[in-house]
């Protein structure tokens, strides 16, 4: 990637009203920590002297779109195995008229899968395997890595000299299946009977989450928490996969889950010495 190519994307996206921001170079991590004050994708704007100032010591960034505030949703299409297959996904659901719009703004990513940008106003979390386990197929309602950055040297890049002048309104059956996974509200409750004991935080900080970005210290720190109190490690594994599942945007992949678990697990069972 040549330096600032990012910032002049971000400048070019602003002046169509989409709201970006930097990532780390290489990767899909926001460039400015939880820990310095950073908001993930909630940092991006369509601000140029802020764009300017956040990109200025980052010439190598990547770039997020923030999805929300842009009215735009993505629906990133996969090629993990034989097994996960999200175009033979595409196809199937073709074939029972449910068709994405192949005239979108639609760009090919480093690891040859496609990520498919529509405009739409909804207010949803991101689908993980829409369509069935092992789909192939995210929905993303959030934000999204997108060009020019670039994975182990290879970049995301638009198909057919498109732009995101080209992006077509989501199709009413997507939409529909969207506000069908939403989650059902919760009930407005605001007593608190007790005082909280430790146990009550604890659960308060499953619930409150993470955002891209701190996802991974999140789940290291709440497992190390978990063996802490005496949890077996089947209940903490289970619940790791719980929290992931429904309290952090985006889920981290369930290998990132496991290494963690694996490394909080064998450091939990080396022996102690007390003196």
């Amino acid at each position: 990637m040549k330096d600032f190519s990012s910032l002049k994307q971000a400048l070019k996206l602003a002046d169509i009203g989409l709201e970006t921001s930097p990532l780390a170079p290489n990767t899909k991590i926001p460039l400015i920590p939880l820990s310095q004050g950073g908001h993930g994708y909630k940092n991006s704007t369509n601000d140029k002297a802020k764009l300017n100032k956040m990109f200025s010591n980052a010439p190598q960034a990547n770039l997020c779109l923030r999805l929300d505030t842009s009215h735009l949703i993505m629906v990133d299409v996969d090629l993990h195995t034989e097994q996960a297959n999200g175009k033979e996904t595409l196809v199937k659901l073709k074939k029972k008229g449910m068709e994405l719009p192949t005239d979108t703004y639609i760009e090919s990513t480093p690891h040859n899968g496609l990520h498919y940008y529509l405009k739409a106003d909804i207010s949803s979390k991101d689908i993980n395997e829409a369509f069935g386990k092992s789909s192939g197929v995210e929905i993303h309602t959030h934000s999204s890595s997108i060009y020019p950055s670039e994975i182990d040297g290879k970049q995301y890049e638009p198909l057919d000299g498109r732009t995101f002048a080209d992006i077509k309104p989501a199709p009413q059956w997507l939409l529909d299946y969207i506000n069908q996974q939403a989650q059902t509200k919760k009930p407005f409750i605001t007593a608190r009977y007790r005082d909280k004991l430790y146990t009550g935080k604890l659960l308060d900080e499953f619930v409150n989450g993470a955002s891209s970005g701190n996802r991974n210290a999140f789940i290291t720190r709440i497992a190390g928490r978990m063996f802490a109190v005496g949890a077996e490690a089947d209940t903490v594994y289970n619940m790791l996969l719980v929290i992931n599942d429904n309290f952090l945007t985006p889920p981290l992949k369930e290998r990132e889950i496991n290494i963690i678990f694996e490394s909080i697990l064998r450091r939990d069972s080396q022996p102690q010495f007390n003196f």
